[in-house]
């Protein structure tokens, strides 16, 4: 039989071409039933699998199958025509193709989807389908015209990539969370060496040996209520406890003397604080950078009356007029050799008196706010 047989038999009642040498075909009708022809040799042809669906019947039968979409289902053209699409349908109902696909059939509309279907031997395969509908000259829609195209390939690649790019994530994952926990180690690592170093500095002139450390809390908070991000905040406490790390060198006729210091003693105190600057200068690392500036600058004044460079304003680091805060509070509230404790009541009236003067006033409205809170905290 021929191939315009084929396809008469293939459509039945409404064929898209007529044998060759056939004598019912008018002149007008002539140029129509060539192009019918061409469409018709196209779609055999055609390496797509192409299929037509008859809506006016129930069920939406098949009425054409094309040689490729033979080959690519396995299936021989009388067991397609005259039959619904699902025989393509697997165990795999529920796919999201499927939802759209026959919510565009029952609305007469086009669509393209994703479809995993079924070979006759039972193999799955991947069919990328475009629906569109077909209508007569009245506008009502008569046939389904479908096409299908095998995307297994593609989609194998597509679910390999997504594997791959999941074991990348997780092996990304795994690799950040172990240099986290190694990065966090170091720095524990470092802040102990730091804490360690501070507390060999100030061990000679304070016996509980938390000086250091209460400065440095005390700093990271005065940071914090000043508006410094937290990350910056914590380095911040973590420099200030080498604020004096430079007195490890001084003397202990001068360190230690409980009386007022001469001239002379004097100027070796104050070195502490560039040689405290000079123990800490080099380092790459930002809290010894940071620690260095507040080593050099924590005992400059508001009032460019301090030392060692007589800095006054905002010429003086942020980080040292804090931690300049943090000490001499601590300094007074706690005794040492040359002195008794005072009271924090009276404490805190002397930074409030020296505020605009020794002390950054933004410094001390932040301390006085600390102090009020927990006063009130410890209140209640």
């Amino acid at each position: 039989m021929s191939r315009a047989h084929t396809t008469m038999k293939v459509f039945g009642d409404r064929p898209v071409a007529a044998p060759v040498g056939a004598g019912d075909t008018t002149d007008d009708q002539r140029p129509t039933m060539a192009a019918l022809r061409l469409y018709a040799r196209a779609c055999e042809a055609a390496t797509a699998g192409i299929t037509v669906s008859d809506c006016r019947r129930p069920d939406l039968p098949l009425v054409y199958a094309n040689p490729a979409f033979l080959r690519l289902t396995g299936y021989a053209l009388g067991e397609v025509v005259g039959r619904n699409c699902r025989f393509l349908q697997g165990p795999d109902t529920a796919q999201p193709g499927l939802v759209t696909l026959r919510a565009a059939l029952r609305a007469g509309r086009d669509c393209a989807v994703l479809l995993k279907n079924y070979r006759r031997d039972g193999a799955p395969f991947w069919n990328e389908l475009t629906m569109a509908p077909a209508r007569d000259d009245d506008g009502r829609l008569t046939h389904y015209i479908g096409i299908q195209t095998e995307v297994t390939a593609r989609v194998a690649a597509e679910a390999a990539l997504h594997r791959a790019n999941a074991e990348l994530e997780r092996r990304v994952l795994a690799r950040t969370t172990a240099l986290t926990a190694a990065n966090a180690a170091l720095a524990a690592a470092q802040y102990e060496t730091l804490d360690r170093l501070a507390r060999a500095a100030e061990a000679r002139d304070d016996d509980t040996g938390r000086h250091t450390a209460r400065v440095g809390a005390t700093s990271a908070l005065l940071a914090r209520e000043l508006g410094w991000p937290g990350a910056e905040a914590e380095r911040l406490g973590r420099a200030a406890v080498l604020h004096d790390v430079g007195k490890i060198g001084l003397p202990d006729g001068v360190l230690l003397k409980p009386g007022r210091l001469d001239a002379a003693e004097l100027a070796v105190m104050r070195a502490h604080t560039t040689a405290g600057a000079a123990i800490l200068a080099g380092s790459d690392q930002a809290v010894l950078r940071l620690a260095e500036a507040v080593a050099l600058t924590h005992h400059e004044r508001w009032d460019g009356a301090g030392y060692p460079r007589g800095l006054a304003g905002d010429a003086i680091p942020r980080a040292g007029r804090i931690v300049a805060v943090a000490d001499v509070f601590d300094a007074l509230t706690h005794a040492r050799p040359y002195k008794a404790a005072w009271p924090v009541a009276a404490a805190v009236a002397e930074l409030t008196r020296q505020a605009g003067r020794q002390f950054d006033p933004a410094v001390v409205a932040a301390f006085l706010a600390l102090h009020a809170r927990r006063h009130r905290a410890g209140a209640s």
